[in-house]
């Protein structure tokens, strides 16, 4: 079974009073029918102070694919608008008979009626203004197999960051001036490098988040592959700032391994 950290935990918490981070793995909008499927590592690493055997060290394979599954015109803003249908699998687990085993909490579903203009594929706007949310008309995910049916997303922005994905939208993020090499199956494609990191502090805890994403216009949704490193430390309310201590760390490394048309949809809603 997936174990969340109470890093994990506290990141949950924070997102929930704070703008959804959704562009982070949404760059672009490729052909209607397209498809990316990421595979990577998800790890752990959570301080064990006086255990003989070190830190405890826990890793899970995790899968996420991400699908356009169809096109509609709805009401954004006032207007009738272009919309399309993005579909995200997310899996987490460990590899039993070839297949992932997720358990009753790995595994998500999420389907999204996203207005195409919403995605500018920049981390400001035309204004200058930062890019921190992607609206959505409307939406629906369902979260395990022992729920068959899809539940409704009441809110008018998709939640990705920390659920769906720990890539966060930074505000400012460095630029590499040389592009990248990226292995997809047996292809190679041309890919950018853009690094990030946000720091969090308070009188007894400080998260720093740091993300090196790699895009490419040859990968549907624009995102070749990508890592985020989160660290936790904590120390006594009233001690300084020098004596933070390690608590914990979540290290995810996804890259693209496949890219499909024909793709269809896999969250059947009413």
């Amino acid at each position: 079974m997936f174990r969340t950290a109470p890093l994990l935990a506290a990141l949950v918490c924070l997102a929930v009073s704070q703008s959804a981070s959704a562009q982070g793995i949404i760059w672009n909008l490729p052909e209607d029918g397209s498809l990316v499927h990421y595979e990577g590592t998800y790890r752990q690493v959570e301080a064990q102070p006086g255990s003989s055997e070190g830190n405890l060290e826990m890793e899970w394979i995790r899968h996420l694919t991400i699908k356009s599954v169809g096109k509609e015109d709805a009401e954004y803003r006032g207007k009738t608008v272009p919309c399309r249908w993005i579909e995200m699998k997310l899996q987490t687990g460990r590899v039993k008979d070839g297949l992932i085993a997720t358990g009753t909490v790995g595994e998500r579903i999420y389907k999204v009626l996203v207005p195409e203009s919403a995605v500018i594929g920049q981390t400001r706007d035309s204004e200058g203004l930062p890019v921190t949310y992607l609206p959505i008309v409307r939406g629906y995910r369902k979260t395990n197999d022992k729920d068959p049916t899809p539940k409704e997303i009441t809110s008018k922005v998709l939640q990705i960051y920390p659920i769906i994905s720990l890539v966060r939208h930074y505000r400012d993020m460095t630029r590499g001036n040389v592009p990248e090499s990226v292995q997809i199956g047996q292809e190679d494609v041309e890919a950018t490098k853009l690094t990030g990191n946000f720091e969090q502090e308070s009188l007894n805890d400080r998260v720093l988040h740091e993300s090196s994403l790699y895009l490419s216009e040859s990968v549907p949704f624009g995102l070749a592959k990508w890592s985020v490193k989160i660290t936790q430390e904590a120390k006594g309310e009233v001690e300084p700032r020098s004596e933070f201590q390690f608590v914990s760390e979540i290290t995810v490394d996804m890259t693209a391994r496949r890219i499909e048309g024909n793709a269809r949809s896999e969250l059947v809603v009413q």
